[in-house]
């Protein structure tokens, strides 16, 4: 077994945690970077996901009108009446993909 690798590995791995700790400041540097990914929250990964695969199928931009007649025409939605009414929020207004969609009605933010 080669030692010398496994120290290297060992000097990766954070001591501690928190913000003030090797990680938390290496995420804050990486939050301070315009552009990067930021954390999201999300308010059920399931009806999330299915609405993710259902509306892949759509063409984009969309007019609200036509994304709740999509899921409503749609059989194989188990959700649907949780979709709907997540939906229902949305500003009549075109969306250009799932994600705005999915923010705009407070699935995810």
């Amino acid at each position: 077994m080669n030692t010398s690798y496994n120290n290297e590995k060992k000097e990766q791995i954070p001591k501690e945690d928190g913000p003030e700790g090797q990680t938390g400041k290496f995420v804050s540097q990486q939050n301070a970077i315009e552009g990067q990914r930021k954390e999201v929250s999300v308010e059920s990964y399931s009806t999330v996901a299915e609405l993710g695969q259902v509306l892949k199928d759509l063409d984009f931009p969309v007019e609200k009108s036509k994304v709740l007649e999509f899921i409503r025409q749609h059989q194989s939605i188990q959700n649907k009446d949780k979709i709907l009414s997540s939906l229902s929020s949305l500003e009549e207004k075109s969306y250009n993909n799932v994600s705005e969609i999915t923010m705009a009605a407070g699935l995810v933010y």
